[in-house]
């Protein structure tokens, strides 16, 4: 009897997938349980890992370990080169934050100051737009440099959290410069379309959660502000900004525990610098453009 440990198994569906695979390259005495499968008889353990992994499972003979908050950082510390992309994903994000700040105080100063009130009525709100660009960029980034198969758990996760933060952080932004409508449309269409492609990666299942989440957010992050608008809304928006900062950092750190760790077969292709700047660039330019040339509400008063 041999014990394979799979930490990726979540529900039903794994266990069919796995059962299906197994049984179709003719392995039969085999019990799979929450997290590990027992075989029996003569099988090629190698062989039945592989097939595992083929699927996008973890899967070894010896138990995969989750590391704590306090473990992680000391293992970041002491074994930097493990984390390499994720370094550099946190510096691309403060070099695109500070890239994109600049250029926003080099287009005030270039003619948006001539915009009566442009500072009051816009903004807190152009610095929560790079907020929520840098975020979506950099956690697109951070997903897109490693090419790896996931289970349909994971890559609904991934498609659900960027299409529902997307939505939410971008709806509620629109939302409190250009009023319900637009704000909804905005967040509604952006999070959809990144909840789509991110959620691809686990097939229609992803696609459907992701297009689902950013439907929900970019409504959500709309009516949020438009509620708020006149009960201490400036207040409320750093919290609400630096929660979503947070959930997605919190799925790039998913992503590398539950995809990359322990994962021989994934591969580093991560997008160079200059192209997530431009990207960047253009998105924040278009956001701002809708911010003060698009329509507005009859309740927006400026």
């Amino acid at each position: 009897m041999t014990i394979i440990y799979v930490p990726d198994i979540e529900c039903d569906s794994c266990v069919k997938l796995i059962t299906r695979k197994l049984k179709g390259e003719h392995f039969t005495d085999f019990t799979i349980k929450k997290d590990h499968i027992v075989l029996s008889g003569g099988a090629s353990v190698d062989q039945v890992v592989s097939l595992i992994k083929s699927l996008g499972f973890r899967a070894s003979t010896k138990p995969f370990e989750r590391k704590t908050f306090k473990e992680r950082i000391r293992h970041v510390k002491e074994n930097k080169g493990s984390y390499e992309l994720e370094i550099k994903g946190i510096w691309h994000a403060v070099k695109l934050f500070l890239i994109l700040t600049a250029l926003s105080v080099f287009s005030y100063v270039g003619f948006l100051k001539g915009i009566p009130n442009f500072l009051s009525n816009y903004g807190w709100w152009m610095f929560y737009s790079i907020v929520t660009v840098t975020t979506v960029a950099a956690g697109v980034w951070h997903f897109y440099a490693y090419r790896a198969k996931m289970t349909c758990m994971v890559g609904m996760m991934v498609g659900m959290t960027f299409g529902m933060q997307t939505g939410m952080m971008l709806g509620a932004v629109i939302g409190a410069t250009n009023g319900f409508f637009v704000g909804c449309m905005v967040g509604m269409l952006a999070g959809v379309a990144i909840g789509g492609i991110t959620g691809k990666c686990c097939g229609v299942m992803g696609i459907m959660e992701g297009m689902m989440a950013g439907l929900m957010g970019g409504t959500m992050g709309a009516m949020i502000t438009v509620m708020m608008f006149s009960d201490h809304l400036l207040w409320f928006m750093p919290f609400y900004m630096i929660i979503n900062v947070i959930i997605v950092a919190g799925l790039s750190y998913m992503l590398y525990e539950e995809v990359v760790e322990h994962n021989e077969d994934v591969q580093k292709q991560p997008i160079d610098f200059i192209t997530l700047t431009s990207v960047g660039v253009i998105v924040l330019s278009i956001v701002v453009a809708i911010m003060i040339y698009g329509p507005k509400s009859a309740l927006i008063s400026f």
